[in-house]
């Protein structure tokens, strides 16, 4: 087995037994050549010429090839090698994902026979490992949703070496090859995403709002929405606006803050959304005060006790954004923007 890499493709040589969904000889096949190769962002061209061209100028037999398309490039492949398995990963989403945006092309090359229904294991481990890396980053939709890939992503699972030796007929995550494949995959991925998108486990919460569509921006404008300045105050609003923008970042950077946002948006997603709460969270009854108690404690934090009673001022006439967040994020962007204005502004 030999692997090739170019700034265009990535080339794996051999004899293969191959399970796939790639979009070129896909399904289960022989191989002599596993390939994966970057167009452009903006590709719309029809996939089997594309690789009929490129098999005739590299002398392929278009039988004889299996083939894979992103647009990632090569450069920030990943090849991540453990006991008898080889991964080469290239991932790309954007932040947001959209259901069209993102690709995670994944080859894995492992050195033993399995039979076809372990070549299947193989495949749900690597579906599995792969979205749990993406619960790792916390890559979501805008609304929330956990995201868990789209209708580009490919998996290649190629089998050598061992063509005359009885046949392994379980490859799952109660295996240890299936441990091997999972911790492999599940790692290589995030790597592979931090090296094309920068995705990193521990990115600021900010930025993970602004990923759910709640930026600084639309928290100003709330907070200027319920402002009274005092009398004979004459800051000029685009000053004001400013302030309070580096006064949400500063204090946004504050990890105790950044966890109770982090709890407010886990609340929202996992229990909320999910329907965990029942009834009551799907109406945010009277009866669910934890919403409002991260709200309070937010704000409280930032601003002392002044800032309970800012609280609850935004908490009721809900202005700006806080209108059409969610049960748990209106009180925690409340509770935010109450702090820093009363921090801010006494």
């Amino acid at each position: 087995m030999e692997i090739e890499k170019t700034q265009d493709y990535i080339a794996v040589h051999g004899d293969f037994n191959v399970l796939s969904s790639a979009v070129y000889n896909g399904g289960f096949v022989k191989a002599k050549t596993i390939l994966n190769v970057t167009v452009s962002n903006d590709f719309n061209e029809n996939a089997i010429e594309l690789f009929d061209s490129f098999a005739k100028e590299e002398g392929l037999k278009r039988g004889e090839f299996v083939g894979l398309m992103t647009a990632v490039k090569m450069e920030n492949a990943r090849i991540v090698e453990k006991e008898d398995v080889t991964a080469i990963i290239t991932a790309g989403i954007e932040k947001p994902p959209t259901q069209s945006s993102s690709t995670v092309n994944i080859i894995l090359l492992i050195n033993k026979n399995l039979s076809p229904s372990a070549m299947a294991n193989v495949i749900i481990v690597t579906t599995e490992a792969k979205t749990a890396a993406f619960f790792d980053l916390d890559v979501r939709y805008q609304n929330g949703e956990l995201f868990t890939g789209d209708a580009t992503d490919s998996v290649v699972v190629a089998c050598y070496g061992h063509e005359n030796d009885n046949e392994e007929p379980f490859a799952g995550r109660a295996t240890k090859l299936g441990r091997t494949i999972y911790e492999v995959v599940r790692e290589g991925v995030k790597d592979a995403l931090f090296n094309h998108n920068t995705w990193e486990m521990d990115r600021p919460i900010l930025e993970r709002l602004e990923e759910r569509g709640i930026s600084v921006e639309d928290m100003v404008a709330t907070a200027l929405e319920l402002y009274v300045p005092v009398e004979g105050d004459i800051t000029d609003e685009a000053v004001l606006k400013a302030r309070i923008g580096e006064t949400i970042k500063k204090e946004c950077s504050d990890v105790n803050v950044a966890l109770l946002l982090a709890a407010a948006l886990h609340a929202e997603e996992e229990e909320i959304r999910t329907g965990r709460a029942g009834e009551a969270g799907e109406t945010d009854a009277a009866c669910i005060v934890a919403d409002e108690l991260i709200g309070i404690d937010i704000a409280e934090y930032i601003g002392g006790k002044k800032a309970l009673f800012n609280f609850f001022y935004y908490d009721t006439r809900k202005p700006g954004m806080l209108s059409r967040l969610g049960v748990f994020m209106d009180d925690a962007i409340g509770g935010l923007i109450a702090g820093c204005m009363s921090k801010l502004l006494g």
